[in-house]
């Protein structure tokens, strides 16, 4: 399938959710999703088009727009008479992109997003940067790699007494913040992002 349309797939260092977007999203719903359950939780999927509903019409702090806004290139409405009232009052498009043709309406809708989420970009990366320190490794170089195991009933092993760290070697980078790790066997134990890392 990804051959098949083209799609560029990007894997993430293991155990490194915050580089997913999709997992951010997935945190929103977990926590919508707790909101709404008390002692039963059987059914928990009984609130998701609420919750769904919520998080496309909810203004995303990167953009300035919401999620449906951002798609569509109009308001999301939840009921019919509401949508009905805006289009009688000609209040559906944003004055902004009143009159223009659909693709130069979006095409707008694009850079003003891009530039929004530039400037998120920048404020976020300013606040990181004064409380991070640069660390690069060199290809070769041996480190020592955080130990993600899990317990295992069966073996007697619990996780909570393994080491935290595990000596490695860098075999090369990926990205900025990610290397290929192997063990000091040569077997490729996976990517790993640098805080998972120390010299």
């Amino acid at each position: 399938m990804i051959k098949q349309y083209r799609i560029r797939h990007i894997r993430t260092a293991v155990y490194s959710p915050q580089s997913n977007a999709v997992e951010r999203v997935n945190q929103s719903v977990l926590n919508a999703i707790r909101a709404y359950l008390e002692d039963d939780h059987r059914d928990w999927d009984i609130y998701l088009p609420e919750i769904e509903a919520a998080l496309r019409s909810s203004v995303h702090q990167a953009t300035g727009v919401t999620p449906y806004f951002a798609l569509f290139g109009q308001n999301m409405f939840s009921s019919g008479a509401d949508y009905q009232l805006a289009r009688k009052l000609r209040a559906l498009e944003d004055n902004e992109l009143e009159g223009l043709e659909p693709g130069d309406r979006m095409a707008l809708l694009r850079d003003t997003m891009r530039r929004n989420l530039h400037e998120a970009h920048e404020t976020s990366a300013r606040y990181f940067d004064r409380r991070t320190r640069a660390v690069t490794f060199n290809p070769g170089q041996e480190a020592f790699r955080r130990n993600h195991v899990l317990s295992d009933f069966g073996r007697c092993f619990n996780a909570k007494f393994a080491r935290k760290f595990l000596r490695c070697r860098i075999r090369r980078p990926i990205g900025n913040h990610m290397y290929e790790v192997e063990d000091t066997n040569g077997k490729l134990a996976g990517v790993f992002h640098v805080r998972d890392l120390k010299q």
